[in-house]
């Protein structure tokens, strides 16, 4: 459950070939926020089971912890939008030793910036965006080898 979960949330990192104690801090944090977010937004059994299968569930509580975690980890802005550039700061900070990874890693970022475009119904809340995040992920992760 939690290989599934965090490599979503990571988006790319999980897969990537980074030195050892940088992916190492990195799941530590992912942890850290995920419980500190979990507390606030539950996940069942089912929500669980869906989630396994690359399906966002149709549960605001699920896509407001997606939002939670993204906040906390600089993917998500204020504004409840994918942040590029925080993204792209993650991505240089963990993949600075590989040029091509990295290079790939913001490639793949790009390619979900369209989610922002989409109208969503809680504004800054950024629930409904970060279901979006997550199917963008789903469906992109493949075409960069991050799957």
């Amino acid at each position: 459950m939690f290989k599934l979960f965090f490599s979503i949330i990571v988006l790319f990192f999980y897969s990537c070939n980074t030195q050892v104690s940088n992916i190492e801090e990195l799941k530590q944090k992912y942890v850290e926020m995920i419980l500190e977010c979990s507390g606030d937004f539950p996940i069942s059994a089912v929500d669980l089971d869906l989630l396994k299968n690359k399906q966002m569930p149709d549960n605001q509580a699920i896509k407001c912890l997606f939002a939670c975690v993204y906040k906390k980890a600089g993917m998500m802005n204020d504004k409840g939008e994918l942040w590029i550039e925080g993204v792209n700061e993650m991505t240089r900070k963990y993949l600075s030793n590989d040029l091509i990874r990295m290079k790939k890693s913001e490639e793949f970022t790009a390619a979900c910036k369209s989610v922002n475009d989409v109208p969503v119904s809680d504004g800054i809340k950024g629930c409904e965006r970060a279901a979006l995040i997550f199917k963008c992920t789903v469906e992109k992760a493949p075409a960069f080898d991050f799957v």
